[in-house]
């Protein structure tokens, strides 16, 4: 939710903050850990949510403890940028999609993704349904609310041979804030929308689902990798630290473990540290996460070559990075694959994952 460089990642990075079976075995042996904890911090891409539910439980539940890790997690908000907090040592870790860690290390920064936590993407386009705006070759003259990091409407645009401007057969691409109100108001055709958060959030005003037309832009093939979990290179070539990340990979990978399982414990435990959003909506917020993670394809946390490859594309072809990525150097699943080296295919894959039953209706306002 013009590209000159460095302000252009900047703003990206803040639109993209919005707009997120079994658990799995304990891996890693039964020894006692030795000297003290290590301390980690993980800057998050936005505030208390269910979008970050998986590392409040390890935190809660003590798994970051089991692996010898002193775990912060800091929320995000609009004034901070994880990237550069981890760029410039000030975290370890950070919340960011992979577009953004693209568009980082495209600038020179030295960052490095270690785990990919949502394998599909939540970002819709919505329209109300009596515009009848069914498909994309009708976005001619229409205007389309969107945050910075807007790759996927862009080349949405470009495969349907349309063009960006305000002209009567151009799309008009309209800057959107934190909320859907561009939208309630019929200022724009169409708003972007996280399926778990803003969606919602035009439900909870009181319009009935069937009020909207949602696009979902893998029906396209233009989605790009959302949440992944990066780190400074140069802080990887330390042995050391590569352990740390493995054992944090583990020990968050058993948090979202139990998000699958149980989904309602884990809202409890998100509103224990972040009540300001209603129960209802991190409810549903919770269940549409766990959709964007399983059934895994490839397992929990790891990158898929052909989908960082397309996201690495669209950036390319839409000026938001200046040159074709190094996507060998942008990413790795080592440590992934070796903190879920001991899990089981089914505590990795999740193929007979269920979401919960839940209607969106259910989170319309009471009419008393």
């Amino acid at each position: 939710m013009p590209r000159p460089r460095l302000s252009h990642l900047t703003y990206l990075i803040v639109a993209l903050l919005i707009g997120a079976g079994v658990v799995f075995a304990a891996c890693g042996g039964d020894d006692e850990p030795e000297g003290p904890a290590d301390d980690v911090k993980i800057v998050l891409q936005w505030v208390v949510q269910a979008q970050f539910a998986g590392y409040y439980v390890a935190l809660e539940k003590g798994f970051y403890e089991e692996e010898n890790l002193n775990v912060e997690i800091q929320p995000g908000g609009p004034d901070i940028l994880p990237v550069q907090l981890v760029a410039a040592g000030a975290a370890e870790l950070a919340v960011q999609p992979f577009a953004v860690l693209l568009s980082a290390r495209d600038q020179g920064i030295d960052v490095v993704a270690v785990a990919q936590v949502f394998e599909r993407s939540g970002y819709r386009l919505v329209s109300w349904a009596d515009d009848d705006i069914t498909s994309p070759e009708q976005w001619g003259g229409k205007k389309i609310g969107v945050w910075a990091g807007h790759e996927m409407v862009s080349a949405t645009i470009n495969k349907y041979g349309l063009s960006e401007g305000s002209g009567a057969d151009q799309v008009e691409l309209i800057g959107q804030g934190f909320d859907m109100q561009l939208l309630l108001t019929r200022q724009v055709d169409m708003a972007s929308a996280m399926v778990y958060n803003e969606f919602a959030q035009l439900i909870e005003a009181g319009n009935p689902v069937d009020d909207f037309r949602v696009v979902d832009f893998e029906d396209h093939e233009t989605n790009t990798l959302e949440d992944a979990l990066l780190a400074r290179g140069e802080w990887l070539e330390d042995e050391d630290n590569q352990d740390i990340v493995t054992r944090f990979l583990r020990a968050s990978a058993k948090g979202w473990a139990v998000c699958a399982d149980d989904p309602e414990e884990c809202v409890e435990i998100v509103l224990k540290y972040g009540p300001a959003l209603p129960r209802a909506h991190q409810t549903w917020m919770m269940n549409e996460i766990n959709k964007l993670m399983w059934p895994s394809s490839k397992g929990w946390g790891v990158i898929d070559r052909e989908s960082a490859s397309r996201t690495a594309d669209i950036m390319l072809e839409y000026d938001v990075i200046s040159e074709a990525a190094d996507l060998d150097a942008a990413y790795t699943n080592e440590y992934v694959e070796a903190a879920l080296e001991d899990f089981s295919d089914d505590e990795r894959f999740r193929n007979d994952y269920e979401a919960l039953d839940l209607d969106v209706e259910d989170l319309l306002p009471d009419d008393g």
